[in-house]
């Protein structure tokens, strides 16, 4: 199954390297990989995988993966924010928690980056 999995991620299947992504972070059934399971999130959220992009909004608010970094977590829950997709209401939640920690130039540094966003194939 991880095989087939990894196949279909190393073909650009974004839901494939988001779950990928999630097996190597949790070390299900395989190695306990968290920073191959960071760079999956990476290559899903890229392409616009919402789920990815929440995940490394949590990844980077939290610091517990790689180190702490707000600007990078509200650039990514902002972007899943203005998807409006089923995510869009617990990146706002996750983001309101978020938001008094950020000096006024890491928001702006982040929207800036938020609009900038676009998908890449």
């Amino acid at each position: 199954m991880v095989a087939d999995l990894e196949f279909q991620a190393q073909g650009g299947d974004a839901e494939a390297q988001f779950r990928l992504g999630q097996i190597l972070m949790h070390g299900l059934g395989v190695a306990f990989d968290e920073a191959a399971g960071l760079a999956w999130y990476h290559r899903a959220a890229a392409q616009g995988y919402g789920r990815a992009q929440f995940a490394l909004g949590e990844v980077y608010k939290e610091g517990r993966v790689t180190p702490q970094d707000l600007v990078q977590a509200s650039m990514w829950l902002t972007i899943v924010m203005a998807g409006g997709g089923e995510l869009a209401l617990a990146a706002r939640e996750s983001h309101n928690h978020l938001a008094p920690y950020l000096t006024s130039g890491q928001s702006q540094e982040a929207t800036s980056r938020a609009t900038a966003w676009t998908p890449s194939d």
